[in-house]
């Protein structure tokens, strides 16, 4: 396959581009979701790899034959797309976020006294469970369904009076706290190993907390880098800061 790449393109265009370079960004530690302003430039730089060992491997990257071709998610609607997150990936997290509150506690009963950052881990994974279940409900509650009315021209005039930019960037920032969140996580896991000779419940833990951080590194990427620049686009469209309900005049 022939790919299209240069240091100064952002990190999200090329993932929107080629989705199946993901895996690979995540070996680099890559940031593609949050991070996806970032040129390559940038993003090699923050993650110390070399850019030009980076750039040939993401250039010879070939997806094994057995492998199913990624989905094209910038293709979806906006309704499609929102539908999606929500049946996929809210659900994922929230029960992934249930089974790692009852792991981590069973870790600090058993360990806690062997490595004290198990209670702070546990009170890290509190904290995010409880922000990213908000996050949610104002997503679902509130941005996604403005995004679908954004696609249904005869509902407009029922949107609020201000710009949709205005959840976006709070769920932006959500995002940004997240991802710091998962950051302090790994420091306080050993980039989530498992010490020698871990019970399985330990080491349950830490897999289940690599697959959510994975999982959530791609859901903040369909928001950030397709859905969220959708509605922004879609508004500007339509004509930009909201759509206030027409005003009735008596007759």
């Amino acid at each position: 396959m022939t790919r299209e790449m240069t240091p100064d393109m952002t990190v999200g265009h090329l993932v929107r581009r080629y989705p199946d370079l993901i895996n690979e960004l995540e070996r680099f530690h890559i940031d593609y979701c949050c991070g996806g302003g970032r040129t390559l430039r940038e993003a090699a730089a923050e993650a110390a790899v070399d850019l030009t060992v980076l750039l040939t491997k993401l250039l010879e990257h070939t997806p094994p034959d057995h492998a199913t071709p990624p989905r094209d998610y910038a293709a979806m609607s906006m309704t499609e797309l929102a539908d999606h997150i929500e049946q996929t990936h809210h659900a994922y997290a929230r029960e992934a976020l249930q089974r790692l509150h009852t792991l981590v506690a069973k870790c600090v009963h058993a360990h806690g006294e062997d490595d004290p950052r198990l209670a702070e881990l546990q009170r890290t994974i509190a904290s995010l469970a409880e922000d990213m279940h908000d996050h949610f409900v104002r997503e679902e509650r509130v941005l996604f369904p403005w995004l679908r009315r954004l696609e249904r021209r005869t509902e407009i005039q029922g949107g609020p009076p201000w710009s949709v930019r205005r959840p976006i960037d709070c769920m932006l920032h959500d995002h940004d706290d997240v991802g710091e969140a998962f950051r302090r996580i790994r420091e306080l896991t050993d980039d989530l190993t498992p010490p020698s000779g871990a019970c399985s419940t330990w080491s349950e833990c830490y897999r289940l907390l690599a697959d959510l951080e994975r999982d959530t590194h791609l859901h903040i990427h369909k928001e950030n880098n397709i859905l969220f620049p959708a509605g922004i686009e879609a508004e500007q469209r339509l004509g930009g800061q909201g759509h206030r309900r027409p005003v009735s005049t008596p007759s």
